[in-house]
């Protein structure tokens, strides 16, 4: 029977099918805990990544930017691999939407997030309408976009990741009971899945409510730390706008005596303070 949305929050735990990376886990340094402990790529259906323009991130050590060349009408996926020994939780937000609510994201640790364990790597491509459903992501106008409909265009063409540790409980040699806040599961509603899912210089890019697509999940219990671990921010754009911002070369050459905006035929204007 499902929960009042409202009343819980949703964590979903994506046990992949398809691959299950076993790697050895050597002690982390702070750099490999912010870094190394997850990879995420922005994938097209048939696994190939989109093209990625990393950026320095002057605000903090433990975010990640990237400008991303979006295509439009394109279906997309967000693939992520946890290379840790533990689960570890995530709070994805699309334009600035939590993919499981749907609501406004800040990416806290007390929203709606999806749970991936130890060496796994699962695919998330769209909004979670139902336990059972989705409907796929994909890049179009502005207009168009899941958000907008909303009339929330507050971060519009980013895609957004904030990585969670667990916060296991700690182990007491003379407690015979657990006390009802350790009983209680945390994380309200849990999930876990059993299936993985499957001229624009001058428009702003965004995701559209796509189609329809099955993606199962059951709850499970997991309790995130209160500061994220690592975030991700990827500005997804249209190509001419990535050419126009000089993100990529696209093998024009600006000239420095005939700017290509700003500037008309005309005539000599009158100095300033002139009267005719």
């Amino acid at each position: 029977m499902m929960m009042n949305m409202k009343n819980f929050k949703i964590s979903l735990l994506w046990m992949t099918l398809l691959t299950s990376l076993i790697i050895p886990c050597a002690a982390l340094s702070s750099y490999d805990r912010y870094y190394h402990s997850v990879a995420i790529d922005i994938i097209k259906d048939n696994g190939e990544s989109f093209s990625i323009f990393p950026v320095k991130s002057r605000k903090s050590k433990n975010e990640y930017r990237a400008y991303l060349e979006a295509v439009n009408g394109q279906n997309y996926g967000l693939r992520i691999r946890n290379y840790t020994s533990q689960r570890l939780g995530f709070v994805i937000a699309v334009d600035g939407r939590n993919i499981i609510s749907g609501e406004k994201s800040h990416l806290k640790y007390n929203e709606n997030m999806y749970i991936l364990g130890p060496y796994e790597t699962q695919i998330y491509s769209g909004w979670r309408t139902s336990s059972n459903d989705i409907h796929r992501f994909y890049f179009t106008d502005k207009d168009d976009s899941y958000a907008q409909a909303f009339g929330d265009d507050s971060a519009m063409g980013v895609i957004a990741v904030a990585v969670y540790e667990e916060k296991l409980p700690k182990i007491r040699a003379k407690k015979h009971k657990e006390s009802a806040k350790q009983r209680a599961p945390s994380a309200g509603r849990v999930f876990e899945n059993s299936k993985p899912a499957e001229d624009r210089a001058a428009s702003e890019a965004g995701t559209g409510f796509g189609e329809h697509a099955n993606s199962h999940a059951r709850r499970v219990q997991f309790n995130p730390k209160r500061t994220e671990l690592v975030k991700y921010f990827y500005k997804y754009e249209w190509r001419e706008t990535l050419c126009h911002k000089q993100i990529i070369d696209c093998g024009t050459r600006k000239n420095r005596f005939w700017p290509d905006h700003g500037y008309e035929i005309g005539f000599a204007p009158y100095p300033p303070g002139y009267i005719k």
